[in-house]
């Protein structure tokens, strides 16, 4: 019998729905079957340099970091549970992080997988290199598919990539990229801006000066909101092309779409022909040439 002071409490619980409970368990599972490995590496270095990344597959990501260091951490994962076979896959991997001068080289490689191992056919080891860089730093990539990302960075970049997305963020300097498939997506200071991908849409923001862009197959949009100093021209041979300007830069232009509409929403001064699918003349007395052309899509300059 409880005594005088003894309180009886009934403790309910409420009902955990599946649909709470079910994601963190899957949560769980990804993490307990996924097995990593890192190389690390840390380099004393200056403004100014290179840094150089060669690589069959995987992902790229370079950011910028206060200091006179450049970081490098190369990350390997797999989802498989087995450690093993993980390992092994490791052995197949070669790799390269050197430094000479003021310049830092990553190199990756996977050797070719052995017939009639049945564990190669199904692991897939996803390789990742993160590298930190002082601001003012130069990047030069080569890489057979796997998407790149670079933010914040002043210098030059230039890259090529056989199949994957190129994004660079707010950068201050010059650009030229090569995707063989693949978006690309640039913003921030650009001078000299060369761009090109076989099938995927490119677009562009920011202070834009010296465009020279082609998609084989995909859409153009490039936002320009100071008055450039330097030729701008932009191409696509199946999809739209689309240049948004702010009010008053002055430009000399020509929109063409050989299957397609063109259409101006400045007012023009003529100096040739102003048809359904095509325009020139100069807007806002004039300057630096835009030429826009699309083979298969439409031509469209508009206002920001």
């Amino acid at each position: 019998m409880p005594g005088p002071c003894t309180i009886n409490r009934l403790v309910f619980f409420r009902p955990v729905h599946w649909t709470v409970i079910l994601p963190v368990l899957l949560v769980v599972a990804y993490a307990s079957a996924q097995e990593s490995s890192n190389i690390n590496r840390e380099f004393r270095v200056r403004p100014g340099g290179t840094l150089y990344l060669d690589l069959d597959s995987g992902t790229i990501e370079v950011e910028v970091h206060e200091g006179n260091r450049l970081i490098v951490d190369l990350e390997r994962t797999t989802k498989s549970r087995d450690r093993d076979a993980f390992e092994v896959m490791l052995e197949r991997h070669d790799y390269d992080i050197e430094k000479e001068g003021n310049d830092v080289t990553i190199w990756s490689r996977f050797g070719r997988a052995q017939r009639g191992v049945r564990w190669q056919r199904s692991m897939r080891v996803r390789v990742t290199v993160m590298v930190r860089v002082p601001q003012s730093f130069n990047v030069a990539f080569e890489s057979g598919a796997g998407n790149v990302e670079i933010a914040k960075l002043s210098g030059a970049i230039t890259g090529h990539t056989g199949a994957g997305n190129i994004i660079v963020e707010k950068h201050n300097g010059t650009l030229d990229l090569v995707s063989g498939a693949g978006n690309v997506n640039v913003s921030g200071k650009l001078t000299l801006v060369a761009v090109k991908t076989g099938a995927g849409n490119i677009e562009l923001r920011g202070m834009l000066d010296g465009l020279d862009v082609v998609s084989g197959a995909g859409n153009v949009f490039a936002e320009i909101t100071h008055q450039p100093d330097k030729d701008l021209k932009l191409r696509t041979g199946a999809g739209n092309v689309t240049v948004a300007l702010d009010s008053d830069i002055g430009l000399d232009i020509e929109g063409t779409a050989s299957l397609g509409s063109a259409s101006c929403e400045f007012p023009i001064e003529v100096t040739g022909k102003l048809l359904k699918k095509s325009f020139v003349g100069s807007i806002n007395g004039g300057g630096p040439n835009l030429r826009m052309q699309a083979g298969v899509g439409n031509v469209t300059l508009k206002r920001l």
